[in-house]
């Protein structure tokens, strides 16, 4: 908090860094029996956390709560204001709205009998995380890092808690702590008793609007103090300040003597301004999943996991004909290209899981690489990957939504990655510059964001093998073809292309909701699946099964992650054994310009660089375990006969007939 907070409050252990001094005792893992056995608990914690306060007013019988929302960085004016409160009422209503329905009305009920109540505040930021239980027990005081949130709790995040128990000192200071910022830097948020059907509010049904009697003086944060502790949250509030700004400005008052008061008049003013949402605003996509109450909601509205099984049957004969079109239209590996695609198709049916198993895996310390996040599907143009993507995503949620490829930034992404919850963010025809730039780094980063749902993301791209580095490849579903409609048939392109939208217009979203219910009675709560890919293509091969006529075509078999990755590397194979050919073989490094010899249990490879510096193989593409860095370097590379024999699956020779396939 900083100075002006102090006046504001009128309470020295309200404002400032504090200091508590305090004697430890003994420390033990959390569990949600911490909460147990109490009549009232008061919450205050980052807007966030919405999710698990619903959770915590589900489980436990508090007959009284209250918890006051608090925002990870200074808001700095009315419009931010505005904006942070919309986000966080939205936020709130759609934890309750995402409950089955007898816990969404009982929840509706303790807010309408005033036994919940929820604050936001008003300006002010709230650093810190604060828990007052009280009755039964006695009185319980939990201060320190972590907030109400299942990700906090999950001990997956290195947090502490403090614990005064039954300390009448702590409690009456913590006490008037919470109390003084609920009651002078907050506002309710109005919830209605009825069952909410839409999370998104209007800017001008945010908290601090409701009272037209009363003033709000905004004072203007000191440089020094603006500081975000969580920029996420931050960059979304941002983002919607920025879309009010200039429909809002001219009504808002500007600062005067460092203040920004914003009189009952001006807030009539607001009140009465029609907002037109713009097409972005309007088409803002995400997908929340209860897997433990079976219920989905999508964009705000109830996603029914219910379905016809004449639609199911539909939607696969359309699906296959989908898949049969490659045939005898596009030049190449057909049934590769088929397979592939399939593959992919179960990656994406699948994504809405991703982020459970990766939190799991972090859990279990496990291999969270198994369990990507990013797809990446690539190759020449007119091989299929828009209409491919556009399909499939149809079929899950009635309509392809892509995102615009000038908003590929990191912030962009961190900002997706939340608000699009379990929707699948694709990017169509990305470019390598800003795939270098943003992208590599948001794949090779692990750790899981600071929500407990997010996203899988699926790029396009155009682009050449030789454009992933090992790194990423590893990280990554990778689909990569060179199958491609020929360009100069264009009677052929639009046939296909009238036969696809055919395909779109007919197809029901049940199919896609029958996979997820049967997804969902496959995976358990807390143990991970022992091969995803398995259980996803195995689901959706049934189904596809029950429509086909005859045989199952080949291509939507079942999968499984290793055979997946063994043939990642594939294409990566073919292009070191077109480096090793024959005719490059030298008996001593440097008899040619450009060759390779064997060196006892190493294999070295020279070559020439272009007039710009870059030499001909991509050495990232490869396993790096498969060189030597330490002997490497200038224009040549030197790898581990053993590794690399059996990358290739083929034994070398240092003669004419150099290769003999391994067993």
């Amino acid at each position: 908090m900083f100075p002006a907070q102090s006046q504001t409050l009128g309470l020295d252990d309200g404002a400032g860094l504090r200091v508590v001094r305090a004697r430890f005792v003994d420390e033990e893992k959390f569990d949600w029996s911490l909460f147990e056995g109490y009549e009232s608990l008061r919450v205050l914690t980052y807007s966030a956390s919405s999710s698990a306060v619903v959770r915590m007013l589900d489980d436990f019988t508090f007959e009284s709560f209250e918890c006051v929302f608090g925002s990870e960085g200074v808001l700095g004016n009315f419009l931010d204001v505005l904006a942070f409160q919309k986000v966080v009422t939205g936020q709130t209503r759609a934890a309750i709205m995402g409950l089955r329905d007898e816990r969404h009305r009982r929840i509706l009920e303790k807010v309408a009998e005033g036994q919940a109540r929820f604050w936001v505040l008003r300006q002010y930021v709230a650093h810190a995380k604060l828990y007052l239980l009280s009755g039964g027990r006695g009185t319980r005081v939990i201060v320190g890092s972590a907030n109400l949130s299942e990700r906090a709790f999950s001990g997956i995040q290195p947090e502490t808690l403090v614990v005064f128990d039954n300390d009448d000192a702590a409690w009456s200071h913590y006490s008037r702590m919470f109390d003084a910022i609920r009651d002078t830097g907050a506002d309710e948020i109005p919830l209605p008793k009825e069952r909410i059907v839409q999370a998104e509010i209007e800017v001008t049904d945010a908290p601090v609007l409701s009272d037209d009697q009363a003033t709000v003086i905004i004072e203007a944060p000191d440089p020094a103090d603006v500081e975000v502790s969580a920029p996420v949250q931050m960059e979304r509030i941002e983002k919607v300040a920025a879309v009010l700004k200039p429909r809002l400005a001219a009504a808002i008052p500007t600062f005067r003597a460092g203040k920004q008061r914003v009189t009952p008049i001006v807030k009539r003013e607001l009140s009465r301004i029609r907002l037109v949402k713009s097409s972005d605003e309007a088409d803002s996509r995400h997908f929340s999943l209860d897997r433990a109450g079976s219920r989905a909601v999508l964009s705000g509205e109830d996603f029914p996991l219910s379905w016809d099984d004449a639609s199911v049957r539909a939607d696969a004969r359309l699906i296959l004909d989908f898949f049969g079109n490659y045939e005898g239209a596009f030049e190449g590996d057909v049934p590769t290209l088929q397979r592939d695609y399939f593959t992919l198709m179960a990656w994406l049916y699948f994504s809405p899981f991703i982020c459970d198993l990766r939190s799991l895996a972090h859990l279990r310390d496990s291999d969270v690489v198994r369990y990507p996040s990013f797809a990446i599907i690539f190759g020449k143009s007119n091989c299929g990957k828009t209409s491919l993507v556009d399909t499939l995503t149809t079929s899950m949620f009635g309509r392809p939504h892509t995102v615009d490829k000038r908003g590929f930034t990191t912030a962009q992404l961190r900002g997706l990655q939340h608000a699009y919850r379990r929707h699948p963010v694709v990017f169509d025809d990305v470019g390598r510059r800003a795939f270098n730039q943003h992208g590599k780094d948001m794949i090779k980063d692990e750790l899981p964001p600071s929500v407990a749902e997010y996203p899988g993301f699926v790029l396009s791209m155009n682009a050449e093998p030789h454009s992933f580095p090992d790194e990423i490849a590893k990280r990554s579903m990778m689909i990569y073809t060179t199958t491609a409609l020929p360009a100069h048939k264009e009677g052929l392109r639009q046939t296909l292309q009238g036969d696809v939208q055919q395909i779109r217009r007919g197809l029901t979203g049940h199919l896609y909701r029958r996979y997820l219910t049967d997804v969902m009675a496959r995976l358990e709560e807390d143990r991970l699946p022992e091969d995803w890919l398995s259980v996803s293509s195995s689901v959706l091969g049934t189904i596809l099964a029950e429509a086909a006529e005859g045989s199952l075509p080949h291509w939507c078999r079942e999968a499984t992650w290793l055979d997946y990755a063994d043939q990642r590397y594939d294409r990566v194979r073919d292009r070191v054994l077109a480096l090793l050919r024959t005719s490059a073989y030298a008996k001593r490094e440097g008899d040619n310009p450009t060759g390779w010899t064997i060196d006892g249990n190493n294999v070295i490879v020279w070559e020439q660089r272009d007039a710009f510096g870059r030499r001909a193989f991509a050495w990232d593409d490869l396993p790096s375990t498969l060189i030597d860095e330490a002997a490497s370097g200038g224009d040549r590379t030197v790898l581990h006969r053993k590794s690399l024999e059996s990358f290739l699956g083929r034994s070398l020779r240092s003669k004419q007939r150099w290769w003999r396939r391994g067993k």
